[in-house]
């Protein structure tokens, strides 16, 4: 059974980074500064350090997982015995160098069922150990914790239950890396290393010297909400990434926070893109000077991010929450969506949580190819970072799209948003080598965008859209590191005039397999 004890006179906040990890040493020493009067303490200092490497700390429970006490070293982070812990799943700055990863495991392979009948179903070395962390992650997110039990020091995030020490929780989060608008994080992919080890081995395909870049995201929220998940301990959270905290993500996040324990008082972010790593770091000054002078954590991140895509999910009880008022925190009252304020820097104000029925239906549905099996998987929210959610070669797409009150949609149109709006959009040409809608005319006078009239009108269209080959979609122009498609549909009928809706969370990601 586990023990917790009574509150400490101080509370604790929790870091991981997926990239250059100056900001989260930024943050962090901040932190320890301006603490408020409740004073703060980084929760991954309770684990040991490791003799051998100064700078690291050890988690017995978990070999894979790169932990290190950091200070700034120009654009990059390095690691320091005297400095701010931090979970780093890519590595030390997300290049997956690190020496614990060096024939990990004795460069036995590590078994990954997810990816079962693809080459990455066995991984060695540091890919396996990228991987491992990048899965992780999203327990960790949910649930920072340590055990504390006598000499034994170890982070149980997702087995607490069976705890026999005392439990430790982070009521503040902070997590940097990438984000994408369907509302999943990644960091950095590790470049390659001519050093890594082990060699290559007979009936082993994969070989740690290439870059790689882990399939598991560090969270995809939209799994977090269709399994009901919830966090345990932190009440605000900072997603130092971009995009996942657009307004397609509000319900979702929402509904996750309000079931949590304690419920979820915050979350900052950003909509669209974020600063960089290093231009991360005067935010995170100007965000604890704001709050230094008693400004609210609502109001000094939006006075920190002038200028930036900022936003912000925040509960109604909760707008009026400072750093030092922290221990006198006023206690939440509702767990409606409509409990919780969306904000943005491009909303003209705040508004309450709902999720109102889409204008109508879309559904995304992925064919493999015939050479990889030929099965039809759908598309949603909590299965982006899978590989039903990948854009393969020679697989075939199927957008369909239903009017919700039974009446008869005569047009669609639909493009393939790369990323976001901001970023370059491509032809249709590029990636896909056909597309066709049934029943209907087809047409690309706007080379990135399909248009489908229907002869006769129908409650549901169906787009079909078939990815060009391996090579094809290599000369593509998409970075297999970053590269998110996601369908924005129009559609004309019943009720509808060419109205839109963009599909941000039924997406594609391209990893360059």
């Amino acid at each position: 059974m586990s023990v917790v004890k009574a509150a400490p006179s101080f509370f604790y906040y929790a870091m991981a980074d997926g990239t250059s990890a100056v900001d989260s040493e930024a943050f962090g020493k901040l932190l320890d500064a301006k603490g408020g009067a409740t004073g703060w303490r980084n929760l991954l200092d309770l684990l040991d350090q490791d003799p051998a490497e100064p700078g690291r700390l050890v988690d017995p429970k978990h070999d894979f997982l790169p932990i290190y006490k950091l200070k700034r070293a120009g654009s990059l982070a390095a690691k320091d015995p005297k400095g701010i812990a931090c979970i780093c799943p890519g590595g030390l700055n997300g290049l997956g160098q690190d020496a614990m990863w060096q024939s990990f495991r004795g460069g036995a392979a590590v078994d990954f069922p997810e990816f079962k009948g693809t080459s990455y179903e066995k991984l060695v070395g540091r890919h396996a150990g990228a991987e491992l962390s990048a899965k992780f992650l999203s327990e960790f997110m949910l649930d920072p914790v340590v055990e504390v039990d006598g000499a034994r020091k170890q982070i149980v995030s997702g087995a607490s239950a069976g705890a026999k020490g005392t439990l430790f929780r982070a009521s503040l989060l902070y997590m940097s890396s990438h984000g994408w608008l369907g509302g999943f994080a990644r960091g950095d992919m590790n470049p390659g290393h001519p050093g890594a080890l082990p060699l290559p081995t007979a009936g082993i395909v994969d070989d740690p010297r290439q870059r790689y870049l882990p399939f598991n995201a560090y969270f995809v929220v939209g799994r977090f909400d269709v399994a009901g998940r919830a966090f345990r301990g932190p009440e605000w959270i900072v997603l130092a990434q971009c995009s996942t905290l657009n307004n397609t993500t509000w319900a979702m996040w929402a509904r996750v926070m309000a079931r949590s324990a304690p419920q979820v008082r915050g979350i900052l972010g950003y909509e669209e893109a974020s600063p960089a790593a290093v231009s991360s770091i005067p935010i995170a000054t100007s965000f604890f000077t704001h709050l230094k002078s008693k400004k609210t954590f609502y109001e000094a991140w939006k006075a920190a991010n002038t200028g930036q895509n900022w936003a912000a999910l925040v509960h109604e009880d909760a707008m009026g929450d400072t750093l030092d008022g922290w221990a006198a925190r006023k206690a939440l009252g509702g767990k409606d969506l409509s409990s919780y304020l969306g904000s943005a820097s491009r909303a003209a104000k705040q508004v309450k949580i709902v999720d109102p029925p889409p204008p109508y239906r879309v559904r995304v549905f992925h064919k493999l190819s015939a050479a990889k099996g030929g099965s039809t998987f759908e598309i949603t929210p909590d299965v982006l970072d899978r590989m039903r959610a990948w854009l393969l070669d020679e697989s075939e797409y199927r957008v369909e799209i239903t009017h919700l009150a039974g009446g008869k949609i005569s047009q669609v149109k639909v493009q393939w948003i790369h990323i976001r709006d901001t970023f370059k959009q491509f032809d249709l040409k590029t990636i896909f080598s056909s597309h066709s809608a049934l029943g209907a005319s087809v047409s690309t006078k706007n080379p990135k965008v399909l248009v489908a009239d229907l002869a006769v009108p129908a409650t549901t269209v169906e787009v079909i859209f078939t990815a060009k080959d391996k090579n094809g979609l290599g000369a593509s122009g998409l970075a297999p590191d970053h590269s998110y498609l996601w369908p924005r549909v129009h559609a004309t009928g019943d009720g509808l005039a060419d109205q839109q809706y963009d599909v941000k969370a039924r997406g594609l990601a391209y990893n360059g397999v």
